[in-house]
Order: C-alpha cells, then sequence, then structure tokens
C-alpha cells in the first residue's frame, strides 16, 4: 500500500505546475510524512526534487524576463540627419556619416583682361566619416567638380583626449582661411592668399584642439596623383599654433595664430605660384609666376587674427614665402588680406576651436523669420615679384552679402574690383566681377 501511494504521489507531482501549486505539493508532502504513508529517506527526496523543480521553474521565469526587457529595449542603431545622414550604435562603439557640398556658381566679367561670363558647379563633394571600435575613425572625401579629385581621405586614431592621429591624404595645418571649411568662408571665394595655400599631401599629421588654443603639426610626401614617377617625390613639414585667451561666450572671441611649412623639392626642381581675382568661374590667372627653375626648397610663414564681438566680426593673415634655389637668386614673396563681416540679423560667426564653422540663422524662413542676413567686406594684397620673376603684384577689394535662409541653405553675392595689377602677364589691366553662389552643405 505504502509503495501505491508513494507512485501517486510522484505522479501528481511531475503532473502540477511547480510554479502556482508548489505550496500544494509541500503540503500533500508533508501530510503523508505526518501520517507514515512516506518514510524519511521517501519524505527528503520528495523535498530535494520539489526544491529542485522550484529553481528550475525560477530561472525559466528569470530567463523570460530578460527576453521581455531585451525585446522593449530602444533600438541598438540611431539615425539623425542634423548636420548630415548619420548611422550610430548606442554604445558609441561604431558610427557612420555622410557629409556633402553643393556648390553653384555664376559670374559676369567685365574689364580687362577679357574674360568669358559663365556658370560653374564649383564643388559636389561627398565625404564619408566614421568611427569604428570607438578609438579608429576613417575619412573618404571626393570631389565630383571639374573631372573629379580625391579631397582629405586618411585613417585616424582618436583614443587620445582632444587629440588625433592621422595617416593618409590631408590639407597642410596653414592658414586660418584653409583650416575652416570653404562652405563656412564668408566671401564666395577665399582671398589671393590662395596663391600660398590649400595644398593636400599623403602624410602622417597629430593635432589637438581645447577651448583656448589648439596645435597641428605633420609630415608630408606627395600630392595623391604624382606627376614626375622617375624621380624621388617632394616632402615637406607644416605646423600651426592658436590660441584664443577670450573664448568663454557664443558670440565674443579674440583669436591668433601662426604657421610655418617647408616642402623640399630638389628633385623636381620647378615651382610655380599663380591665382584667379577671387573668382573661380574663368579659370584664368590673373597673376602667375610661370615655372621657376633651380628650385630646392621653399618655405612659407604665417601669421592670423580673428574676433567676434556680437554681429560683427574681422580677420586678417599675412603670408611669406621664401624660394631657396641652386644656380639663382633666391626669392621672396608675399601677401596679406583683411576681411570684415556684420550680422543685419540677431546672429553671429560660429568659431569651433580654432576654425569657423557655418553660421546658424537664430530665426529661420518660415519660422517666424528671415533667416541670417551679413555684409561682408575684404581687401587682399599679393605680391608676385622679385627680382627676374615678374608674376604680377596685385590689390583688390570684395563687397559681399550671405543669406542663410535655414541651416545648410546659403546664397551669396560678391563684387571684386580688382583695383591694380602691377607687371606679370597682366600689367596695368583693371578687372570688375559679379560673382553668385548657391550653395547646399550637410
Amino acid at each position: 500500500m505504502p509503495h501505491l501511494i508513494l507512485k501517486l504521489v510522484f505522479a501528481v507531482f511531475l503532473a502540477l505546475p511547480m510554479v502556482s501549486q508548489a505550496s500544494e505539493l509541500r503540503l500533500l508532502i508533508d501530510m503523508l510524512h505526518e501520517n507514515g504513508m512516506v518514510s524519511e529517506e521517501q519524505y527528503g527526496r520528495l523535498l530535494a526534487e520539489l526544491e529542485q523543480n522550484q529553481q528550475k521553474s525560477a530561472k525559466e521565469k528569470q530567463e523570460i524576463v530578460e527576453k521581455l526587457e531585451l525585446a522593449t529595449q530602444p533600438p541598438e542603431v540611431e539615425v539623425t540627419t542634423k548636420g548630415g545622414l548619420r548611422v550610430r550604435t548606442t554604445d558609441g562603439e561604431f558610427e557612420t556619416r555622410l557629409r556633402g557640398r553643393l556648390m553653384i556658381d555664376a559670374a559676369d566679367y567685365k574689364g580687362d583682361p577679357e574674360m568669358g561670363d559663365g556658370t560653374n558647379i564649383r564643388r559636389a563633394r561627398l565625404a564619408w566619416t566614421g568611427r569604428m571600435y570607438r578609438d579608429w575613425g576613417f575619412q573618404l572625401d571626393y570631389d565630383f567638380a571639374d573631372g573629379g579629385k580625391m579631397r582629405d581621405s586618411f585613417i585616424s586614431y582618436l583614443g587620445f583626449e582632444d587629440t588625433r592621429l592621422r595617416v593618409g591624404l590631408m590639407e597642410i595645418p596653414f592658414q586660418l582661411q584653409y583650416r575652416s571649411s570653404s562652405s563656412n568662408s564668408q566671401l564666395i571665394e577665399r582671398s589671393l592668399l590662395g596663391a600660398f595655400g590649400g595644398d593636400r599631401y599623403i602624410g602622417v599629421m597629430a593635432d589637438t584642439k581645447k577651448q583656448h588654443w589648439t596645435a597641428a603639426a605633420g609630415l608630408f610626401g606627395e600630392t595623391a596623383t604624382r606627376q614626375n614617377p622617375i624621380v624621388d617625390e617632394g616632402w615637406g613639414v607644416g605646423a600651426r599654433f592658436t590660441v584664443a585667451p577670450i573664448n568663454n561666450e557664443k558670440d565674443k572671441l579674440l583669436h591668433f595664430g601662426i604657421a610655418s611649412m617647408y616642402r623640399n623639392v630638389e628633385d623636381v626642381g620647378v615651382i610655380e605660384f599663380s591665382d584667379e581675382p577671387e573668382a573661380r568661374v574663368a579659370g584664368n590667372n590673373i597673376v602667375d609666376t610661370g615655372e621657376i627653375f633651380n628650385t630646392d626648397s621653399f618655405t612659407r610663414y604665417g601669421a592670423e587674427w580673428a574676433m567676434i564681438n556680437g554681429r560683427l566680426s574681422a580677420q586678417s593673415e599675412y603670408v611669406l614665402t621664401t624660394v631657396e634655389r641652386s644656380s639663382a637668386d633666391d626669392l621672396k614673396f608675399s601677401g596679406w588680406h583683411f576681411q570684415t563681416g556684420f550680422f543685419l540679423t540677431d546672429d553671429s560667426l560660429n568659431y569651433q576651436r580654432g576654425d569657423f564653422g557655418s553660421p546658424s540663422p537664430n530665426k529661420r524662413l518660415g519660422d517666424g523669420g528671415i533667416g541670417a542676413w551679413e555684409l561682408t567686406l575684404r581687401y587682399s594684397s599679393l605680391d608676385l615679384n622679385d627680382k627676374l620673376i615678374d608674376g604680377g603684384e596685385i590689390q583688390n577689394i570684395t563687397y559681399g552679402v550671405n543669406w542663410y535662409p535655414v541651416p545648410m541653405l546659403r546664397f551669396s553675392a560678391n563684387y571684386i574690383d580688382v583695383l591694380n595689377v602691377s607687371g606679370g602677364p597682366n600689367d596695368g589691366q583693371e578687372q570688375r566681377i559679379f560673382l553668385v553662389r548657391s550653395q547646399w552643405a550637410f
């Protein structure tokens, strides 16, 4: 009889759901034990198996809870469109972003030298940037305009606070107007100092950016497309340091900077400096040294200054370029510019740790405002005459107006007045240009 009862208990034990009826089973086992229907050994085994099944049931319940929590968590990937298409994991380990800019120009040329009016897709760039395993980054930037050209494209290490290490194709750290994006230039084109800047070379560079100072230095080889594969390519070094003693408020800034770069071109032996009159539609240089032979190296020295006080901003730069030559006289060329801007609306320039960013209108068009309106003015001077080199000396003044209806859109108009050209291929010429641009940058 006791064996039959024990079998019945086990049958009930296996059939009942353990979570809901564990207490009833314990009560039944205790009653059987008290009535002498199960031995001490059987009683202990039944309690042990009951405990084991309770633990198993609790584990299964915890697994169900964890699965529910996982199912109700926010997605592991975030997608945003502010400032470009950006996709990132919530843990910050991976991130990718698509940025770009489209600039459409039209120009009307008057005076001499005669240049044809026309239109131009100045830039049509797409840049793919990203972060991998938190500490590694990359950028691939290509400009589809004018036949296509590779821009800043590199691999970077980001494991240090506020500091990057990069290897790849990069612009040298020289000139404030080139360290700031072309889409953020106050005037449509950069100044005549473009004759001494904007070089991109393959190399390694380190830079750090703090609130009140920045520093960058690099070692560079040749451009992305070697011009003469027979001889050794050129090499160079470059560095820039800036300090911003006043940079505590959104619309208050005082900035100073110095930079230098050295480039050895001994095996190539030829360089050239030239520039257009702050408009790039016609594609003709107004000053040009022509090819300078017997060149061993050249060195550039730059100084920069900038300020923001509410709606008013100003900046200035000076560049001296020295050319070291074998079996010929050394040369010196120089240039400078001063520019200022004033917002008619309640807006100001955006400064980002050593560079200028794009203004964002406080009151957007269509959202109760008229966007941001800015008046601009720049005086530029460039001297490419020295000894037997007669490249020309030029001064021009540019007047401009910018309209930012909403973030990422900009419409600009510039009037460029070439005041004087002394020497060079366009000696005595004076030109006037009306230039407009429609820009989308994201």
